[in-house]
C-alpha cells in the first residue's frame, strides 16, 4: 500500500511541476480554468487535482507508516490535500492581484504633473516626462497658452489633442 501511495504521490507531484514549469517558461497553458459563478477564476481543476492527490497521498503514506488506523491516515491525507488546494488558490489570487496594468494611452496623463524634458516652443511641440501608471513616459506636448516653456518647468496636463498633450505651468 505504501509503495502505491509513493508512486501516486511521485507521478502526480511530477506532473504538477511539469504543468507550473511549462506555464511560467512558456506561458503553456493546458490546464481546464472555468470560471466561478463569481468570475474569479481559480486554479483550475487539473493543477487543483494533481495538488490535492499529491498532498494527500504523501501524508496518507506518512501516517500510515507511523500509525496502523488506515481511516486516520486517509483521513488526515484528505483533510492535508483540501489545505494544499486552499493555500494554492490563495497563493495563486495573490499573485495575480500584484500584476499592474502597462497598457497606457496618452489620456491617461490627464491632469497629471510633469516637466518639460524638451523645450517647449512657443508655437511648435516639445516633450515632456509625465508618470503614467507608475512609469515616466516621454510624450510630445504643447503649450496651452502659445508660450515657450523651458527645460525643467514643472507643467500639468490639460489636455490631449492627436496625441499629444496640451500643458500649462504649473
Amino acid at each position: 500500500m505504501i509503495e502505491i501511495l509513493t508512486y501516486i504521490s511521485l507521478i502526480s507531484g511530477g506532473l504538477l511541476v511539469l504543468l507550473l514549469l511549462a506555464g511560467i517558461l512558456s506561458g503553456l497553458d493546458l490546464d481546464l480554468d472555468f470560471d466561478g459563478a463569481d468570475g474569479d477564476g481559480g486554479v483550475g481543476y487539473v493543477k487543483g487535482g494533481l495538488t490535492f492527490i499529491s498532498i494527500g497521498s504523501w501524508v496518507v503514506k506518512l501516517v500510515l507508516a507511523t500509525s496502523a488506523s488506515p481511516v486516520v491516515a486517509f483521513t488526515a491525507g484528505i483533510i492535508a490535500g483540501t489545505i494544499a488546494v486552499y493555500l494554492l488558490i490563495k497563493f495563486m489570487n495573490f499573485l495575480l492581484s500584484q500584476q499592474s496594468e502597462v497598457n497606457w494611452e496618452a489620456r491617461d496623463a490627464l491632469f497629471e504633473t510633469g516637466q518639460v524634458y524638451l523645450r517647449i516652443p512657443a508655437q511648435g511641440t516639445g516633450i515632456v516626462r509625465v508618470n503614467i501608471r507608475g512609469g515616466n513616459r516621454e510624450l510630445k506636448a504643447r503649450s496651452q497658452a502659445g508660450e515657450i516653456l523651458p527645460t525643467g518647468l514643472k507643467v500639468r496636463v490639460e489636455d490631449v489633442e492627436d496625441g499629444i498633450l496640451v500643458v500649462s505651468r504649473v
